[in-house]
């Protein structure tokens, strides 16, 4: 009976000591389920979606502001991109039907949340982005995937954004430091002014950790 006990003492000690480590977890958890849709855009190499947006932009200025003369690098820029898409067999026509489309997809897509994360104790790297700088030491930043998100990048989906608030503040020799937090995910929508030297951006976030432990990390990519 003893070694019954025992053994049902040991695996409740084990579960408890496991529900106590917080869950590791990467950019893609944060990810919610979203219903798979085929994305046109996606099958476009880099230069035909340069070629696309540099014909399209012109061809939108034409429509918007007709009595605003175009140069005629301006115009032949455009021709020389359309008639490279069509030797590329790119339907252009379907590509800017589909285009208000799939960007109300991903628009959905990118403020889907995972809301088994809820709540939860998690562990996770990224790179840090400062909102505030206070004698060199930061305490509430961003928590970004890549170097050079909302600056030099393009902004992530809101659901690869959080807004952390450290628990003691943190010394940053340089931007974009990669870093380790540890702490409770809360999911709570907000947005945040960003002061950049380009300007402020207004920066959509998902996800907040209040009171985060943070840690300085090896980044390996």
């Amino acid at each position: 009976m003893k070694k019954y006990l025992l053994i049902l003492l040991l695996g409740l000690t084990s579960a408890m000591q496991a529900q106590a480590q917080p869950m590791k977890i990467d950019w893609q958890d944060l990810q919610g389920k979203v219903e798979p849709y085929q994305d046109p855009f996606g099958d476009l190499t880099e230069d035909q979606l340069y070629n696309l947006s540099v014909y399209g932009r012109i061809t939108e200025m034409k429509k918007v502001f007709p009595s605003y003369k175009l140069t005629d690098a301006m115009l032949k820029e455009a021709e020389d991109a359309k008639a490279q898409l069509i030797k590329e067999k790119v339907d252009i026509d379907e590509m800017f039907a589909q285009r208000d489309i799939i960007m109300e997809k991903r628009k959905k897509a990118s403020l889907v949340t995972n809301d088994l994360l809820a709540n939860r104790e998690i562990e996770m790297s990224g790179y840090m982005l400062a909102l505030e700088f206070d004698n060199g030491e930061v305490s509430e930043f961003l928590l970004v995937p890549t170097i050079g998100a909302c600056s030099h990048k393009p902004v992530p989906p809101a659901n690869q954004l959080i807004y952390v608030k450290a628990k003691q503040s943190i010394a940053t020799g340089s931007p974009y430091m990669p870093i380790k937090i540890t702490g409770t995910l809360r999911i709570t929508p907000s947005t945040q002014d960003l002061y950049l030297v380009d300007g402020n951006k207004k920066i959509n976030m998902a996800y907040s950790l209040d009171g985060a432990i943070v840690e300085p990390f090896i980044a390996t990519h």
